[in-house]
């Protein structure tokens, strides 16, 4: 049944804590508070006495909560296509052949679930895999941790203090928590997207691998550090070390890497693992986290380089970030 209610005006699509909000967002995406859009603005006369959202009098049901709203002689005998107050985004997925709102749960007319795929987002939301930005906090969704970092704090927390101990400054960094390949685009190199299928195909955190997931992160911010301070691949002292990380990239992105070892590999003299041989980039971020998780302790490093009878080019590499390092302490 519909409800109405008397004028109660407020600013338009704003939270209580004043983030601007889109149309129909069921939380806000800076602070996770849920939202009610009623209406407002009298666009419609009418709203779900069940969940309090805009609705039309004219529909069977509540396209936001899904609840019988049809009162006999008022609601459509038919599906409509955009009823007034309401823009016609896409026909009901079920088939009714009634108009669906962006970004309506349900059809106003049979009450079928809907589904928005494509929507125009820079990422999925780890926790209901529906569109999310990557400056939001929180899902305007689910209302949960938009970045996914809640599902890896245990990760995060062993990441930020081996940084710490290895005196490494943050430098803006943000992770998220993503489908797909792990990778930082050279564009943004302050987003450092992590596969979220090494945390959600597992069925207990007992069963997560957290040291891989360190390691990982750990590399990817070698990407991320890298890309951040671009000017120092251009000196020579770098060149020397690392070569032309500007070089096409062609590295396989199906190579298994093993990012829970923590020593410098026998294999291949002139680099720490097999993998930093790939290309220069990966060569500065296999060599940055192997700095990092050994917390930045030359001694023990140069030593063990030494008994891995490592090339002098290996030396130069992990010389040359720990100097980088001091002068941006200094």
């Amino acid at each position: 049944m519909a409800a109405r209610r008397p004028e109660t005006p407020r600013p338009d699509h704003r939270c209580a804590c004043g983030e601007e909000l889109k149309p129909f967002w069921r939380h806000c995406s800076d602070c996770g508070r849920p939202q009610t859009w009623g209406d407002d603005h009298h666009e419609t006369g009418a709203e779900c006495g069940h969940c309090g959202w805009m609705v039309s009098d004219f529909s069977w049901y509540c396209p936001w909560c899904g609840e019988d709203i049809h009162e006999d002689g008022v609601s459509s005998d038919r599906p409509l296509k955009a009823p007034a107050g309401f823009r016609f985004s896409a026909k009901c997925d079920a088939g009714c052949g009634g108009g669906v709102q962006y970004p309506m749960d349900y059809c106003p007319w049979c009450g079928a679930e809907q589904e928005w795929p494509g929507e125009d987002f820079e990422g999925t939301c780890p926790h209901c895999e529906r569109g999310v930005d990557d400056w939001m906090d929180h899902c305007p969704w689910c209302g949960e941790d938009a970045t996914g970092q809640d599902l890896i704090p245990r990760a995060i927390r062993r990441v930020r203090r081996l940084l710490a101990v290895s005196r490494i400054r943050p430098w803006g960094y943000r992770l998220l928590l993503r489908p797909g390949v792990s990778g930082v685009d050279p564009r943004y190199p302050k987003i450092v997207e992590i596969d979220h299928s090494h945390i959600v195909e597992q069925r207990s955190r007992e069963e997560i691998p957290w040291s891989m997931v360190v390691g990982l992160i750990a590399h990817e911010l070698g990407h991320s550090f890298l890309y951040h301070h671009w000017k120092w691949t251009d000196t020579e002292a770098f060149i020397e070390a690392f070569g032309e990380v500007d070089k096409a990239y062609r590295v396989s992105d199906l190579g298994w890497v093993d990012f829970q070892r923590r020593r410098i590999t026998t294999t291949h003299p002139n680099h720490v693992t097999a993998y930093a041989a790939t290309h220069p980039q990966e060569d500065f971020a296999e060599t940055f986290r192997l700095y990092v998780t050994r917390r930045g302790r030359m001694r023990e490093l140069l030593a063990e380089m030494g008994q891995k009878r490592k090339g002098v080019v290996v030396y130069q590499k992990f010389l040359e970030l720990d100097r980088f390092l001091r002068d941006l302490r200094t």
